[in-house]
């Protein structure tokens, strides 16, 4: 009889187990788009876990993109509407079974993302400008409210912010095959970085400049020079993310 496994099977975390039968909760349809999902200690108590577990498992759920946590009055953690992120899991599992990298991806945005700011510097409007011209702002702001103390949560703010500029970018192509593309590949570098970065306040303004660069050669509509500081941009984080391990 043919051997199924090579070694013997992994012990599966408690969060996993949470995290898998909520995502087929919400993959099943059992919840609604916008539904709030129950709080960690209400979690923590119908599954018999601690409050950590059920945290961990929501975070997965948010990587994921099933799920989004809003913040402030009636915030929570609530369901995602379903529509191209439907694909997101299986692209998951098919990137967790080929072994995929962050290399990979990087490779691929060398190739996607310089075409994608060549398209946006001809097809952007006024109000797309003031959308990216916000995104840059915000975290120019940040960076300087931060002062020299930079927390784990506030570099992945601003980490978040940087990734929605490339998204951003994309959406102005007015191709939503490209901007899907760029949105896929923002998630998986997202999730890699989270594992792996650690705060680093000079690399996140390194990364506000760069981007501020980027949108100065869309706005004059100078589509080669945009794509030029694109894939140097491009090339400087593969770079940093290179001697990080990411």
């Amino acid at each position: 009889m043919k051997k199924l496994i090579a070694e013997p099977l992994r012990v599966r975390r408690l969060s996993e187990v949470v995290e898998t039968h909520l995502r087929d909760v919400i993959l099943a349809g059992q919840t609604e788009p916008g539904e709030r999902l129950p709080t960690e200690r209400q979690l923590s108590e119908q599954f018999g876990v601690s409050m950590v577990t059920a945290r961990e498992a929501l975070k997965g759920l948010e990587m994921l993109g099933l799920v989004e946590k809003k913040k402030g009055k009636g915030g929570g953690i609530f369901v995602r509407e379903m529509k191209s992120d439907a694909l997101r899991l299986p692209l998951f599992s098919f990137f967790s079974a080929k072994k995929v990298s962050s290399q990979h991806l990087t490779e691929l945005r060398t190739i996607v993302e310089p075409a994608a700011v060549r398209l946006a510097a001809s097809h952007i409007t006024e109000q797309e400008i003031k959308v990216l011209e916000n995104n840059i702002r915000y975290c120019e702001q940040k960076i300087k409210s931060v002062g020299d103390i930079f927390s784990e949560a506030e570099f992945f703010e601003i980490e978040e912010k940087n990734v929605e500029f490339h998204r951003l970018i994309a959406e102005a192509t007015h191709n939503p095959v490209l901007a899907l593309t760029v949105d896929y590949l923002m998630d998986f570098l997202f999730t890699y970085k989270k594992k792996t970065l650690e705060p680093d306040l000079q690399f996140s303004k390194g990364t506000i400049r760069e981007h501020r660069r980027i949108l100065m050669y869309v706005k004059r509509g100078d589509a080669e020079g945009a794509a030029r500081k694109m894939d140097r941009h491009l090339v400087s984080l593969q770079r940093y993310f290179g001697t990080r391990g990411v």
